[in-house]
């Protein structure tokens, strides 16, 4: 028993010492270690040749400069021993590029181990010049890259299909020059499944980037398929990639290479599932009626799937539904179930379900997806909360059945939860603006009173519900004169909204409000530091003042009537191609296409300095990217809007507004008058214009706004929302870019 305790304890020990034995070249530098590492290199000891090889690679790794060791280390890359070997050539790649000059050093040794009998050796030889990307070293690339191509070992074949990328990526006039493309087309045929899909994935840069594409075949297309189920997930993400960008000829073809990548639906994998929906999608346009509907299940049971998966996934699929929606646009009606938001949920989850749900509504699913709204309205997230009472109203605006029970819901929404009265107050006023006849600001104002809208935003809307609908709420315009009287205590949107607001209520009572007018407008011109709002006031003033009737007045503050819309799609720069090659992209989460984020292709006018920051600055991302545009769906006369002339300019309404011309009628003291070459005058009471003001009419259609709605699908539901940053998990791309070859290449 003591013999067997010895033993175990002299295992565990040796083990242990196993695991230290790469940490101890982390340690700090010692006085003269330099010289100890140069006479180690250069000693006939293998061990001590090594070990000094690691802790060079040991310091570099922690940013030490090493590279005066260059010389000596270069001089070991001939050895036979392939992990000193391996060793010297990532010293290389790290260090070449700060002493090009001294690269030429190695070159030699790369070309004599690309003829070496080891399919190992010349794979690795042949990655190392082309990730070395040192200019005076990338001609010496070339006749080593065209041998590798034609290597009898599969292995060097799929380094060498690699390499051709790296090549395009760095100069891709030599890549064309020296007419790589064939070889490229000679890997697609390959019989070895790697590398015809690492060639897939190069043809894939090729035909982004390429001044001249590889034109489609249906001998490589056919043996890609055949290939597909052999290969490994990244292999076939890359294979299905490709098959997206094929065109084929007829309608036989295209329903045959759909047919052969349904299967692709049930992999394990999501980034495969998504490349085959992908490949679906570019290619059902080509397909009869009957294939489309047999594949639009299929896609369904996909995505279905694909929702109950980890978080990271559900978002990624959510995001890639709504482009699919797009394409499909029955996709999915029937499942709402699958994207109900869960406790458990994360917060960037969660909204990206709710808004899927909103686009997902419909007449008849709308009162199920109410009662779900009801349900989040109860939760403790007030993000999350805020973003429902917003959903509420972009459902009453979307379904108009549903317009009276979301009203109520949200008045129920304020009693349980009095903290939710601003946000129940902006909400109030979308809802408004296309059905006049639920104001329900009355209620609100009456219950909890004015002064309990605090937030910026929820000012905005009472003020603009109050310029509209004065004369229907209970001490509408005494709230109104509160604010005119503190407007200098206000924020820049409040004050312009009191601003509008004023203007509306004299065009009321022009005689009762003239007085007021006048001071506000006088304070504002005066007192204001803000630019914009005294180029506000400035304007009313002078609209004013240049004699038109109360009568046209009105017809220009109000202006002209648009429908709102809260359904919309990808902005005008994502076409429906740029949208059927961005799914299973990081460009669908951005809802833009790849060429506005990603850096410029290719590396032949970048500078690498010695902290090779070459992506620090590259990619400048926003934080709330432009996720929507409108519809060009028009809505009933019933629900078109008046709106002010300028509130345009940033009162928080969002509405743009014409200008109508005037004629002589009620002036003001014009401030611009010696400006505009008009003599100052004053209007008395007495004035026609005041005589023709005849108190208010209840508004005959509702007000809205051209940009009533923030996008659903970015940016939030309703006027004002946040972006809540989420984790991007993507599949692998298509579009270009070094540090996908660079993960491929090892």
């Amino acid at each position: 028993m003591e013999n067997f305790l010895r033993k175990a304890r002299e295992r565990i020990q040796r083990k242990l010492e196993e695991t230290k034995t790469g940490s101890k070249y982390f340690a700090q530098t010692r006085r003269g270690e330099a010289a100890e590492l140069q006479n180690d290199l250069n000693g006939t000891d293998s061990y001590r040749k090594k070990a000094a090889v690691k802790r060079i690679i040991a310091n570099m790794t922690m940013g030490r400069d090493v590279s005066y060791l260059f010389v000596d280390v270069v001089k070991l890359a001939p050895s036979t021993d392939l992990e000193l070997k391996k060793l010297v050539y990532l010293y290389v790649l790290s260090t070449a590029r700060l002493q090009p000059e001294k690269a030429l050093l190695a070159v030699n040794t790369f070309l004599q181990d690309t003829t070496n009998s080891s399919p190992v050796v010349r794979a690795l030889a042949v990655r190392t010049m082309m990730c070395i990307r040192v200019s005076s070293v990338l001609e010496y690339t070339l006749e080593p890259l065209r041998r590798a191509v034609a290597d009898p070992d599969p292995y060097v074949r799929k380094t060498a299909a690699m390499g051709l990328g790296k090549l395009f990526h760095d100069d891709m006039n030599l890549f064309y020059q020296q007419d790589f493309k064939k070889d490229l087309v000679e890997l697609l045929n390959d019989n070895n499944p790697i590398v015809a899909s690492n060639a897939a994935a190069i043809v894939c840069e090729v035909n982004d980037y390429g001044s001249e594409k590889i034109e489609s075949s249906n001998e490589w297309v056919n043996r890609l398929v055949y290939h597909l189920p052999e290969c490994n997930e990244w292999g076939q993400q890359y294979i299905l990639d490709l098959l997206a960008a094929q065109r084929p000829s007829d309608k036989e073809s295209a329903e045959t290479l759909l047919t052969r990548v349904l299967p692709r639906m049930n992999h394990q994998n999501p980034a495969v599932v998504m490349g085959a929906i992908k490949v679906v999608a570019n290619l059902a346009s080509r397909c009869s009626q009957e294939l489309i509907e047999r594949c639009t299940v299929r896609v369904n049971t996909a995505l279905l799937t694909l929702a109950k998966r980890d978080a990271e996934t559900q978002y990624i699929v959510c995001k890639n539904i709504h482009a699919l929606l797009v394409i499909f646009p029955n996709l999915l009606r029937t499942n709402l179930d699958a994207f109900y938001v869960r406790y458990s949920d994360p917060p960037f989850v969660k909204l990206e379900k709710l808004r899927l749900l909103l686009k997902l509504a419909t007449p008849s699913v709308a009162p199920e997806i109410a009662k779900e709204l009801a349900e989040y309205a109860s939760g403790v997230d007030m993000v999350f909360v805020v973003e429902v009472v917003r959903a509420i109203a972009s459902l009453a605006i979307k379904v108009d059945s549903m317009a009276p029970d979301c009203a109520n819901l949200l008045m129920q929404l304020v009693d349980r939860r009095p903290e939710l009265l601003p946000h129940v107050v902006t909400a109030a006023k979308d809802i408004v603006r296309k059905y006049p006849e639920l104001l329900m600001l009355d209620a609100l104002v009456t219950d909890y009173g004015a002064d309990e809208v605090v937030e910026e935003e929820a000012k905005v809307s009472l003020l603009w519900m109050l310029g509209e609908y004065c004369d229907f709420i209970e001490n509408g315009k005494d709230i109104i004169q509160r604010f005119i009287d503190t407007i200098m205590e206000h924020e820049q949107r409040v004050q312009l909204a009191i601003l509008s607001a004023a203007v509306k209520m004299f065009l009321r009572d022009p005689q009762t409000m003239e007085p007021q007018l006048n001071r506000v407008l006088e304070t504002v011109t005066t007192h204001s530091d803000d630019a914009d709002v005294r180029d506000r006031a400035f304007a009313y003033w002078r609209l004013l003042s240049k004699g038109i009737t109360v009568e046209q007045m009105k017809k220009v503050v109000h202006g002209q009537m648009v429908p709102v819309n809260v359904d919309h799609t990808f902005s005008d720069a994502m076409t429906m191609a740029d949208l059927k090659k961005s799914l299973n992209t990081a460009a669908i989460v951005f809802a833009r296409p790849y060429q506005s984020f990603l850096p410029p292709y290719g590396l032949a006018d970048v500078e690498l300095d010695e902290e090779d920051t070459e992506d620090d600055d590259a990619v400048k991302l926003p934080a709330t990217p432009s996720m929507g545009t409108q519809d060009g769906a028009s809505a009933p006369d019933a629900a078109r809007a008046r709106y002010d002339i300028f509130e345009f300019l940033g009162d928080g309404t969002g509405a743009r507004h014409p200008v109508a011309s005037g004629s002589n009628g009620a002036q003001h003291a014009d401030p611009f008058g010696d400006l505009f070459s008009a003599s100052p005058s004053t209007v008395g009471a007495s004035s026609p214009a005041f005589q023709a003001a005849s108190g208010s009419q209840a508004p005959a259609s509702p007000p809205t706004a051209a940009s009533a709605m923030e996008d659903l699908f970015g940016n939030g539901m309703g006027s004002g929302s946040q972006t809540v940053p989420a984790p991007i998990s993507a599949a692998p791309q298509s579009a270009g870019r070094d540090t996908q070859l660079n993960d491929l290449f090892s």
